[in-house]
């Protein structure tokens, strides 16, 4: 038997004991040594919804790092031992629908259809637990970072400073993409945002656009005075806050949106036609992004581990969530599942 987190609806997360799964010959059998708790995890606890990618009564989590524990007679170039980060799209043939179900808070799990750089991605003894656990996440704030195409010498705002936007400027900051902002109203975070090497505005006491006139000067559309800004990467899904960026964006500049939001938006045409903005729309992560992802892990290109406030062992998980939940002061929240 085997210790699992499941899920129950509103606010209602246990831990409970099932069966070890037994694996076919195509899948291997993960022992899971570190969970982290996703903001889409978090918003499905908060709501108590049964058909947002959790189900009632399932395992879930989907953001996990772990070793091999038994592999299928026809899975090839995969060992016990081998320590692999799992991307949670294609861990099970139900595919991207069910992918938060996939067990990051379970002791043990399958992945089916197993293969290396396609659901199982090795990992060097570089890597501690902890940041190879932040593989999933940061893929995705690499792949909305990357969305725009940056290049070097531009001027990247990240908006949000929670997991997926420090990922996001961590990944820009790691790949040489330097001139980058983040914005937040949570001093707390945005002191982490400035360990990994990006500026910071908080909206709450600085005005947005002098702020970024000031770190890197202006542009004028027609006539008006508005920051040479290059692209934005909406990690924050804050209304207020993407209507100023829609607003002060300079002429040809990029809009990624990263972000989940719950409400639709009133977008202006004819603003994104006078100025030829791009706005973009990313969602989850490749293959080359996963590559990218563990690359910066394996060589420390930025302190991206910082962001991890919390670890829980798995006894613990519904306290684990209400700081989630709470997010004071808590960023990332993970779940140390070993003995």
């Amino acid at each position: 038997m085997m210790k699992v987190g499941i899920y129950y609806g509103q606010n209602d997360v246990r831990v409970e004991e099932r069966p070890i799964p037994a694996i076919g010959p195509k899948d291997v059998l993960i022992r899971n040594l570190r969970g982290g708790i996703c903001g889409t995890d978090i918003n499905i606890v908060k709501i108590g919804s049964s058909n947002m990618g959790i189900r009632f009564e399932q395992e879930f989590g989907h953001e996990l790092f772990g070793e091999v524990v038994e592999v299928g007679a026809e899975v090839k170039d995969v060992t016990v031992g081998m320590r692999v980060g799992v991307n949670p799209i294609t861990a099970k043939r139900a595919g991207r629908h069910f992918a938060c179900e996939v067990g990051g808070f379970s002791q043990f799990l399958t992945v089916e259809d197993a293969a290396l750089n396609y659901n199982l991605y090795e990992m060097s003894d570089s890597v501690t637990p902890e940041e190879a656990a932040l593989m999933e996440p940061m893929s995705v704030g690499f792949h909305g970072a990357f969305s725009v195409a940056p290049k070097p010498g531009e001027h990247i705002v990240v908006m949000g400073a929670g997991p997926i936007g420090l990922s996001a400027a961590a990944s820009l900051i790691g790949e040489g993409i330097t001139n980058v902002v983040v914005v937040d109203i949570d001093d707390f975070r945005l002191a982490k945002a400035r360990d990994i090497g990006a500026k910071t505005v908080n909206t709450l006491h600085e005005d947005l656009a002098q702020s970024l006139i000031g770190y890197f000067g202006s542009a004028y559309i027609y006539g008006t005075e508005v920051p040479n800004v290059d692209a934005f990467v909406d990690a924050a899904g804050a209304p207020p806050l993407f209507q100023q960026v829609f607003n002060i964006a300079k002429s040809g500049a990029r809009i990624a949106i990263i972000a989940v939001y719950k409400q639709e938006l009133p977008v202006s045409l004819a603003n994104i036609m006078s100025k030829e903005l791009k706005i973009i729309g990313a969602s989850g992560y490749s293959d080359y992004d996963i590559t990218r992802v563990i690359d910066h892990l394996e060589k420390k290109k930025t302190p991206i581990a910082s962001m991890i406030t919390h670890t829980y062992k798995l006894h613990e998980l519904p306290e684990a969530f209400a700081k989630a939940i709470e997010a004071k002061e808590a960023i990332k929240v993970l779940i140390d599942l070993e003995d």
